[in-house]
């Protein structure tokens, strides 16, 4: 493979290899015309959200009753947003109003309620999962959607808890986190097997959180953007802290990421990306 130009969000990851702790929150406010991201991926993204929700429905999409009125609020910000900015957005009819904003824009969606004292994913348009399938977290709350994560029950869940309830309509927080795939398919609920040789990708989920003004659920937006490990040739500074992440974090983490058997061969694509200086 060639090497590609490396991508600016290259520049957005946080690859500390000094922890514990292992695990951060890192959100950052973010003004509104940096809520959603547009490129020139949008018209392909848009034609495989619009394929997979037509054949793969019950994998990609999910409502629990009651998400209707919280759907709306988010089809109206995500119409109004992209309107704002010269974006084509005309709505499907017929379907839940935020399978609808999720057809329109290149992120998932995921609506967080809160009841029962804690936020739960109550529903979702999710067509570009990361090694998660949305049927196993419908309707659990935050601490069990994120008991996979190692560390997570220790570091971070009372934090995130704090910063939902805390979290103000008209205020937008962003992050980044990474993973390596295998391969570059955009819909990755589970893992691939091991495959010797296979081309590697550094991939990347940038992700939002929002209150909602009228219903008070919290939006979670996640874009996914990938770039061969190629184009770290031209960004020796990201492979070589990757490449030091990925030697000093605890295996549990490593397996949880899914790279355990690819151990070798991503430090070994990143020691060649290094190479290329």
């Amino acid at each position: 493979m060639s090497a590609a130009h490396p991508p600016a969000w290259l520049d957005e990851l946080v690859l500390d290899a000094d922890g514990p702790p292992w695990l951060a929150i890192g959100l950052a406010r973010v003004p509104e015309v940096e809520w959603l991201l547009v490129d020139d991926e949008r018209p392909a993204e848009l034609a495989e959200r619009a394929r997979l929700l037509a054949e793969r429905d019950d994998e990609v999409f999910a409502a629990l009753p009651g998400t209707e009125a919280a759907g709306t609020e988010v089809l109206g910000l995500v119409t109004g947003w992209l309107a704002a900015r010269g974006h084509d957005g005309t709505p499907l009819a017929g379907v839940h109003p935020l399978e609808a904003a999720g057809r329109l824009v290149q992120e998932d969606l995921v609506l967080m309620v809160e009841r029962d004292g804690d936020f739960h994913l109550d529903a979702a348009c999710l067509c570009f999962p990361s090694h998660w399938r949305l049927a196993d977290k419908l309707g659990r709350p935050t601490s069990a959607v994120h008991r996979p994560v190692p560390g997570y029950a220790e570091e971070l869940s009372a934090r995130v808890d704090r910063f939902l309830a805390r979290l103000r309509p008209g205020v937008v927080t962003a992050r980044r986190n990474w993973s390596v795939h295998p391969s570059p398919a955009l819909f990755a609920p589970v893992p691939p097997p091991p495959s010797p040789g296979a081309d590697l990708w550094l991939r990347s989920e940038r992700q939002t959180l929002r209150r909602l003004r009228d219903s008070g659920a919290v939006l979670f937006t996640i874009r996914v953007q990938q770039t061969p490990f190629a184009s770290l040739v031209h960004r020796p500074d990201v492979a070589g802290r990757l490449a030091a992440r990925l030697r000093a974090q605890p295996s549990a983490f490593t397996g949880y990421q899914g790279l355990a058997p690819l151990l070798p061969e991503v430090l070994s694509g990143l020691e060649e990306a290094l190479g290329g200086r």
